[in-house]
């Protein structure tokens, strides 16, 4: 599959993750090492999603409280996830010769399926040159 780049495989390889395809109704998911992707997915959003998830795996120990029980622990999760697959992406767009300081915040956002355009803003903002 084209969307394993050398990339992601060895973002799996370091936080120990395996990379299951399967029929199923959500995107993603993460479990005991194994990331879960619906096997329907378009390449992009494969990749969208393997990176979610780990971002899942690299953060979720430091998120206090019960994911499954516990709103503010769901969301704070989901939140680390979803900012380290925006770093991930963003980081990706400026190596391929985009100027972050001319990116379009809110359409690189709409793409990546995040609401907070201001995440994305911010991750932009990084590489731009004081």
């Amino acid at each position: 599959m084209s969307v394993l780049d050398s990339h992601l495989r060895m973002l799996l390889k370091k936080y120990h993750l395996k990379l299951k395809f399967m029929p199923m109704d959500r995107d993603g998911y993460l479990v005991h090492g194994v990331v879960f992707v619906r096997e329907s997915l378009s390449d992009e959003q494969i990749e969208k999603v393997i990176l979610h998830e780990i971002g899942h795996a690299k953060n979720d120990s430091s998120v206090v409280g019960d994911y499954k029980y516990i709103g503010s622990s769901h969301s704070c999760s989901e939140c680390r996830a979803n900012n380290f697959m925006i770093h991930e992406k963003i980081k990706q767009y400026v190596a391929l010769g985009n100027e972050p300081d001319e990116a379009n915040y809110v359409n690189i956002a709409v793409s990546l399926g995040i609401s907070n355009y201001d995440e994305v803003r911010e991750e932009l903002l990084k590489y731009v040159a004081k």
